[in-house]
């Protein structure tokens, strides 16, 4: 199942595994790699996507919401997958990356192409966080 920023979070069983799909906003020129982790992994995880189409538009309190949603998803989440599209520049994924990148938790996808490669792949090894080049390779660990 696929829980968004529009629904409540679930309440957390201790049967159930939770990935938080961080990272990149896919444009309409690429496939949507959040589809890609949901269909290859659905029959082990359930999923929280905080993906907002129109986030751009939204107001104060509504943005307020969608983030304290994020941060509680991300909290609650037992893999945080995190992946750099490399034409992005993704501020936010930089701050979750920050923000995650001493737990046990994160799982981090960084293409040699995008603009901060080095920076993310040197913060991963200090604290010896999951890196892979592609989504695929990500994906395969994770199942």
């Amino acid at each position: 199942m696929v829980f968004t920023s529009e629904t409540a979070l679930p309440i957390k069983e201790s049967d159930q595994r939770y990935i938080f799909l961080a990272g990149s906003m896919a444009s309409k020129q690429t496939i949507n790699w959040r589809n890609q982790v949901v269909n290859s992994l659905r029959n082990s995880y359930q999923f929280l996507d905080p993906t907002k189409e129109h986030r751009d538009t939204l107001n104060a309190t509504q943005m307020k919401t969608h983030v304290e949603w994020e941060l509680d998803a991300m909290a609650m989440a037992d893999i945080v997958l995190l992946n750099f599209l490399p034409k992005a520049l993704s501020p936010i994924s930089l701050v979750e990356l920050g923000l995650y990148v001493n737990t046990n938790k994160l799982y981090v996808v960084c293409p040699k192409a995008f603009y901060k490669s080095s920076y993310v792949v040197t913060l991963c090894e200090r604290y010896h966080t999951p890196t892979f080049t592609t989504l695929h390779k990500a994906i395969d660990t994770l199942t």
